[in-house]
């Protein structure tokens, strides 16, 4: 079996960019069939717990991510999540399902939920931010295999985010 993978697209001022995540985990899955673990967290549902890789497909809303950190590729099976008292530079705050009318399109679905979905969880409006956001969604070949999730994920670029930034208005 091999792992399926999510891209990752960035938004750079108003210009909507690839980001280039990932590393050479993502290629061993692919070849050994290998999925990266879960999410560390207290209870399932619960809070991420500890540091580590986690497979994209245990992310949820609320988690947070050292998502700047690793760049290579822009599809992705796994991001660094931390609990949300260290260090971190994103979080996942919203996210959808899209249908196969959607999926022919999905990265601008996916850009204009985010943009919709921002100031509700930030608390201030996306032109008014010092953060950006991110989507993650997936490739054809995961939409194929039943995969029609897309996250969103609200980035500092600079990181050093120690809490959440829900209802901060940063």
């Amino acid at each position: 079996m091999i792992a399926t993978r999510r891209r990752a697209l960035l938004p750079l001022a108003t210009l909507v960019a690839a980001v280039t995540l990932s590393g050479c985990g993502a290629i061993a899955d692919a070849v050994l069939g290998e999925n990266p673990p879960p999410a560390q967290r207290s209870e399932p549902g619960g809070e991420v717990t500890a540091s580590a890789d986690a497979d994209v497909f245990t992310l949820q809303v609320g988690d947070c991510l050292n998502y700047m950190q690793d760049e290579g590729s822009s599809e992705i099976s796994s991001l660094p999540t931390v609990p949300c008292s260290e260090p971190h530079d994103a979080e996942i705050y919203a996210e959808t399902t899209v249908t196969e009318e959607q999926f022919a399109t999905v990265d601008d679905v996916a850009d204009q939920y985010c943009y919709d979905q921002f100031a509700g969880y930030v608390g201030a409006a996306y032109e008014d931010s010092a953060l950006y956001y991110s989507t993650l969604v997936p490739t054809p070949d995961g939409f194929a295999a039943g995969d029609d999730v897309v996250q969103c994920v609200v980035v500092q670029e600079t990181g050093g985010l120690t809490a959440t930034v829900q209802g901060t208005g940063l």
